[in-house]
């Protein structure tokens, strides 16, 4: 949850999307920027009574939903600030996950270990991964619309931009808190080429399935190179 009291304006971060590379280009206009780094430890839940919202608690602040940084600024400051957030093509964004999660980032034997397990994740292949994501969300939608919208299906952000026009979304952002445009800079990136080359028909389907919420409101199809 980036927030700055110097610009009013909140990001909801989606993973993913972009939030390293767009968390650093707002720290040149306000380096105090806050609540992104804290972990969500349960003494933080108790504290802002987020147990009383229902759905998924992130592991760090700066992937609370809209709903759970409105009961932590409270309904004054959400008010006035300038609410935003990106989001990006589903089949697209859970390649990058993939890659992110399962293959880049190794954790060490020790870690492993710890969990009882010395497979290497990388040994999972995409198909095979895609599958098991499907199967643990088999009663729940993997959708980034839930992360801006209140339990009455109503948007609680101002502006959604695109990843996939980075730039511009960025450039009327920044017209909007009311500093200097600015260039993306691109920090964190995992993609390995273009996401279509990494699905099949049947890959292909199971994601339009499980991330239908995002296609049908955003309009996101799948693109061939």
């Amino acid at each position: 949850m980036p927030y700055s009291k110097k610009y009013n304006f909140i990001h909801v971060a989606i993973p993913k999307t972009g939030t390293t590379s767009l968390i650093y280009a707002l720290k040149t206009a306000d380096p105090n920027l806050g609540l992104h780094k804290e972990y969500i430890t349960p003494e933080y839940q108790k504290k802002y009574n987020l147990d009383a919202i229902k759905g998924h608690t992130p592991g760090r602040a700066k992937h609370l939903s809209a709903l759970q940084i409105k009961y932590i600024v409270g309904d004054e400051v959400f008010a006035k600030c300038f609410k935003f957030s990106i989001v990006r093509n589903p089949w697209a964004r859970l390649v990058t996950r993939y890659f992110y999660t399962h293959v880049d980032n190794e954790p060490s034997l020790e870690v492993k270990r710890a969990k009882g397990t010395t497979r290497k994740f990388h040994d999972l292949d995409f198909d095979t991964w895609i599958k098991r994501y499907a199967d643990n969300r088999k009663n729940r939608q993997n959708s980034q619309l839930r992360k801006l919208v209140d339990p009455d299906g109503n948007l609680l952000v101002d502006y959604v931009g695109r990843l996939e026009t980075f730039q511009r979304s960025l450039d009327h952002i920044c017209e909007q808190i009311g500093v200097q445009k600015m260039e993306v800079p691109h920090v964190n990136g995992t993609r390995k080429g273009h996401y279509s080359q990494y699905y099949t028909p049947e890959t292909r389907a199971i994601v339009a399935q499980v991330c239908s919420d995002d296609i049908d409101y955003f309009g996101f199809e799948f693109q061939e190179k």
